[in-house]
């Protein structure tokens, strides 16, 4: 067996340190033959410069040596960092206890009396070397251990990161469609004003030229005047309904883009949410309906719940009822029992297999992907559920029988 070979093999590398020849000659025999790779010493010094070339994994060491002894041996080697693990076994012919005593106190975990039975050294030997290799091990899992729990709080830090960078896209894509739904709805009240304005015009140049005559005919005037006042009640209606469109627009757009708690009416955020996404649904035969207590006003987070609402129904547009396509109805169900709030929400669409079903909370799941869906919608309803709103969220389906999501969550109620 070459040199490389019996390294490989052996059973530990132990350091035997003794001034007398024999002594060492005998612990040196005895190791080598029983596996052992061993290094003798002849005195202190020269132990202490074989450890920092090649550290050990035990030394059996002498007391009474003439440069230096066992003890200050030990206390070097126990002040460095690097050694201080390393198991030191005295082996002496002193058997008083005081120098017992000494040697533990020093740092040693064991010791032998000379004359020693060579059954006792090996077995004591294999003890503690033993020892050493679970402490060794355990050490290392711990390094291991601490380096994943670093990597983990690392990964789970990037995942919030990523999380809170997708949750926010998905609220200025949310924004987004509001904005384009409101401009929409905006433009038809402000078209009703325009002509209304227009025909206020033309109406007061006809009264303008009936004074010109030198007659005025009493029915015309009055008919000029009816006219003038109906233009300007749908004026003032259509006004009055921008006006409204706007307010939604803002409680809204300024909802979905803060995590501010606050207090507001429940069925007030339901119905500016549905208004807004009204130019979506309003060329369809989907029917949305709210039940929803009209003086429930809560202290939570309304924008978490406008894209909860917005998410849900426009789900409901693409996927249950084929962009719309469909005919069907939509059902927001809102109870509060004295410390949650449960709000159901429901549709009369295609449903979801049950192989899907078991995926719809999942990010980046969809069916959709063809049409550009980024199936993060429902991902992000759940998370902001749980996370933003502390609560719970659940989906029944059967295919072709619609879907039924149940998010329950804890508020404070404003009498």
């Amino acid at each position: 067996m070459n040199n490389s070979e019996h390294i490989e093999n052996s059973k530990g590398n132990i350091l035997v340190v003794d001034d007398n020849p024999a002594n060492l000659r005998l612990l040196t025999e005895l190791l080598t033959k029983n596996g052992y790779e061993v290094r003798p010493a002849p005195n202190g010094t020269i132990a202490l410069r074989t450890v920092v070339s090649t550290q050990p994994d035990l030394i059996l060491l002498d007391i009474m040596m003439p440069d230096l002894d066992g003890y200050e041996v030990c206390r070097r080697l126990k002040a460095s960092e690097r050694n201080r693990d390393i198991p030191v076994i005295f082996i002496s012919a002193i058997k008083d206890s005081i120098d017992k005593v000494k040697a533990f106190s020093v740092g040693g975990i064991d010791y032998i009396t000379k004359p020693f039975e060579s059954n006792e050294v090996l077995a004591r030997i294999k003890t503690h070397l033993a020892i050493r290799m679970m402490h060794k091990t355990l050490t290392e899992q711990n390094i291991q251990l601490q380096q994943e729990i670093t990597e983990r709080r690392q990964f789970e830090k990037e995942l919030l990161q990523t999380r809170t960078k997708l949750v926010q896209s998905e609220k200025m894509a949310s924004l987004g469609r509001l904005v384009a739904g409101f401009a929409h709805e905006l433009n038809t009240p402000l078209g009703v004003v325009v002509g209304t304005a227009s025909a206020l015009q033309r109406e007061v140049e006809k009264i303008n030229q009936m004074m010109e005559q030198d007659e005025v005919d009493v029915d015309n005037l009055l008919s000029t005047l009816e006219n003038i006042d109906k233009c300007s009640n749908l004026t003032l209606s259509n006004v009055k309904r921008a006006a409204n469109l706007v307010s939604s627009f803002k409680r809204t757009a300024v909802d979905q883009t803060s995590d501010e708690v606050r207090e507001f009416q429940i069925q007030e955020v339901i119905q500016d949410i549905v208004r807004t996404l009204h130019n979506q649904f309003k060329q369809t035969n989907i029917k949305i309906q709210i039940n929803c207590p009209t003086d429930l006003k809560v202290v939570s987070i309304p924008g978490a719940l406008e894209q909860i609402l917005t998410n849900l129904l426009m789900n409901s547009f693409i996927h249950g009822f084929n962009e719309g396509t469909n005919a069907g109805a939509i059902n927001i169900a809102v109870q509060f029992d004295g410390n949650n709030l449960h709000l159901e929400y429901s549709d009369t669409g295609k449903g979801i297999s049950k192989e899907n079903l078991e995926k719809i909370l999942e990010p980046f799941f969809t069916t959709h992907r063809a049409h550009g869906s980024s199936g993060l919608g429902m991902y992000i309803c759940y998370n902001l559920v749980t996370s933003q709103l502390n609560g719970t969220m659940a989906c029944e389906s059967t295919l072709g029988e619609g879907v039924c999501f149940k998010i329950e969550f804890p508020i404070n109620t404003k009498a």
